[in-house]
């Protein structure tokens, strides 16, 4: 699997992921112009884009992408407020090129997906989870993993104590996006035997620390790790 990081944090969100034929943009969340930079300027390969949520970190650059022809994919709340979204169904599975498209639920502050994505071509499977405070399914078989670490606990808590920032955005914060402990409890729920690599995206600026969560995150599954 060939993944791409375009950009990742509470700025803007794309990444692109492919299997040698099918090419898929996961969110969207930044202006056009830098998605076409990011995919080196062939947009007209993207055969479809992932978009978890309505957050404009996550949904900013949907309309130019259907101006542009590309499919955009996403749950009932993103397909009413785009024209031209097509609805997924959550637990029902999709054919995207040569990718198998399984979106599920996740736990935001609005409607919100995660998805597996199984390539037919190679048989890699991936799973991609942003802002999701935990998740309550498994998964088996995964080769590659992309999945938030926004914040520590403790990290969190000293800012709120040095009044780096306010109570009221740390508890929003603890509701609505994935901790390093969290993480690191899923990684320990589901059989990461098979998984090669892991991606950890939408690391808060001011509330983690890359290379700690990398480190935990090796020690906890030998894969390769990489910090968006």
């Amino acid at each position: 699997m060939d993944i791409k990081i375009i950009a990742s944090g509470s700025s803007g969100n794309a990444y692109l992921i492919g299997d040698g034929r099918t090419r898929l943009l996961l969110d969207a969340g930044i202006p056009f112009k830098r998605i076409q930079i990011g995919c080196g300027f062939k947009t007209s390969s993207i055969d479809g884009c992932l978009v978890t949520h309505r957050h404009g970190d996550h949904a900013a650059a949907i309309p130019k992408l259907i101006e542009r022809g590309i499919a955009v994919y996403s749950n009932a709340d993103v397909a009413g407020l785009y024209e031209g979204v097509q609805e997924l169904a959550a637990l029902r599975e999709y054919t995207v090129g040569t990718f198998r498209v399984l979106p599920f639920e996740a736990e935001h502050d609005v409607p919100c997906y995660g998805y597996q994505v199984t390539s037919t071509a190679t048989d890699e499977k991936l799973v991609y989870i942003t802002d999701s405070a935990y998740v309550r399914y498994t998964f088996t078989g995964l080769t590659h993993l992309m999945i938030e670490a926004n914040y520590d606990e403790d990290i969190m808590r000293g800012n709120v104590r040095d009044e780096k920032i306010p109570f009221s955005l740390a508890e929003r914060v603890a509701g609505t996006h994935m901790s390093i402990d969290t993480l690191i409890d899923l990684l320990r729920a589901n059989d990461m035997t098979k998984v090669r690599q892991i991606y950890l995206l939408h690391l808060s600026d001011n509330n983690s620390d890359a290379e700690a969560f990398k480190r935990l995150v090796q020690q906890e599954t030998g894969a390769e790790v990489y910090i968006a």
